[in-house]
């Protein structure tokens, strides 16, 4: 992805193939290796968000959609509509030729034995914990990107299997734009992870993208103020954003945050886990 940015390529083609790929590998909570539902199955969520005109497309509780992110990419670029579900979701994938899998490919061994143990506790789990109790120490698998390209366009993608045991048709923040995923040329892209219902309530990214464009605020303090909204609510987690200018932001309230950066000038690409001062704004939100 970095170096298509730096071929010239789009920020949609650079945050879509991200996220692609990270729906491949079966560490983190999104395609392959996703959380599974009350009933032993993934449902998931994605969306993708275009800055330049606000373009959005975003698909949930699905669980025959090879990658649920090119579903998101088709819904933007290729229907009349933002947001498709479950049924509606897998036949307009069918009607539009993407590949459609058997919804075992996605299980693997250790979801099954954190949904056994999320059942005996009774809880509803977040990613990487046994028990929703513990999330302020918890890590989210939920994967995203955000770019800007080299002329100025921002983008955002996330893909999540959700949360652990969780009710079947429950439907968290990644596929609504305005909360954990959104783009807008005028302030930011932002891609969030975490406790899903408080990042809707709390309106995440268009609080953001309010408090930068109408309150004058920077990304760093935008998403700080935002994060402290999530966390009133009862929630925790974290973002990766960028703004206009290309300035990057990576906060969290939450345990750990798995991230990774490159600059505009093509250097290194670094990484990071923990409370880290040189990852850009990335300790944890006091």
């Amino acid at each position: 992805a970095v170096a298509l940015l730096q071929a010239g390529g789009s920020a949609v083609d650079a945050v879509s193939l991200a996220v692609e790929r990270l729906e491949q590998c079966p560490l983190f909570n999104a395609g392959v290796g996703a959380v599974l539902n009350r009933d032993g199955l993934p449902e998931l969520d994605a969306a993708i968000a275009r800055g330049e005109d606000r373009g959005t497309g975003a698909v949930a509780g699905v669980s025959r959609v090879g990658s649920p992110i090119r579903l998101a990419r088709a819904v933007m670029e290729r229907s009349p509509h933002v947001l498709f579900s479950a049924d509606g979701a897998e036949a307009l994938a069918r009607q539009l030729g993407l590949p459609m899998v058997d919804p075992q490919s996605f299980i693997i061994p250790l979801r099954l034995e954190q949904l056994a143990a999320a059942k005996r506790s009774g809880s509803i789990a977040l990613d990487h914990v046994d028990d929703a109790s513990a999330a302020p120490d918890a890590a989210f698998g939920t994967v995203g990107a955000v770019a800007r390209d080299s002329r100025g366009h921002l983008a955002a993608a996330t893909s999540t299997g959700g949360l652990t045991n969780k009710l079947p048709g429950r439907i968290g923040d990644t596929a609504v734009f305005g909360a954990g995923t959104f783009a807008d040329d005028g302030s930011c892209a932002l891609s969030c992870t975490g406790t899903g219902e408080s990042f809707i309530r709390a309106a995440f990214g268009q609080a953001v993208h309010g408090r930068m464009r109408w309150g004058g605020m920077s990304l760093a303090d935008a998403c700080q103020a935002a994060l402290d909204d999530v966390r009133k609510l009862g929630g925790t987690g974290g973002c990766i954003a960028i703004d206009r200018d290309g300035t990057i932001c990576l906060p969290f309230n939450s345990g750990v945050l798995f991230r990774a950066w490159s600059s505009a000038d093509g250097g290194a690409i670094r990484t990071a886990v923990w409370s880290d001062s040189a990852s850009p704004q990335s300790a944890p939100i006091p």
